[in-house]
C-alpha cells in the first residue's frame, strides 16, 4: 500500500513538471533574418483573336504564355534590385480567364501568378 502511494506521488509530480515546460515560440531552424521573404505577383495578358474565333489559336496561346513568363522574370529582377536580395522564382501558374471551354466569352485573357523567394545578398569580405 505504501509503495502504491509512492508511485502515485511520483506520477503526480512528473505530470506537473511536464505541464510546466516552456515551449519556445520560435521553431528550430533558420533564424528569422535567414528566412526568405516570400512575394506573390499576378500578371495578365490578352490573347489576339479574330472576331470569328471562339478560342485563341495555339500560336496566340504560346505567345501569351511566353509574355507572362517574361513578365515573371522581369519582376524577379525588379524585386532583387528593390530589396537588395537574391530573387528566386519558385513557381508560375497560368490560367485562362474565363476558363477555356466555358460559355463565357471571350476566352482571350491569360492570368499568371508568380511566387518568389528573396534572400538578403551576402556581404563579401573585404
Amino acid at each position: 500500500m505504501k509503495s502504491l502511494a509512492t508511485i502515485l506521488a511520483v506520477a503526480a509530480l512528473s505530470a506537473t513538471s511536464a505541464a510546466a515546460q516552456v515551449i519556445s515560440p520560435v521553431p528550430p531552424g533558420p533564424q528569422r533574418s535567414e528566412q526568405p521573404l516570400r512575394v506573390s505577383s499576378t500578371f495578365r495578358t490578352t490573347l489576339a483573336m479574330s472576331p470569328t474565333q471562339m478560342v485563341p489559336d495555339p500560336a496566340a496561346q504560346e505567345a501569351g504564355r511566353r509574355a507572362l513568363y517574361a513578365m515573371a522574370a522581369d519582376e524577379c529582377a525588379a524585386l532583387s534590385e528593390i530589396f537588395k536580395s537574391d530573387c528566386h522564382l519558385t513557381s508560375v501558374q497560368i490560367v485562362a480567364f474565363p476558363p477555356l471551354g466555358s460559355n463565357a466569352q471571350p476566352a482571350n485573357i491569360l492570368n499568371a501568378t508568380a511566387n518568389y523567394e528573396l534572400r538578403p545578398m551576402r556581404q563579401q569580405a573585404r
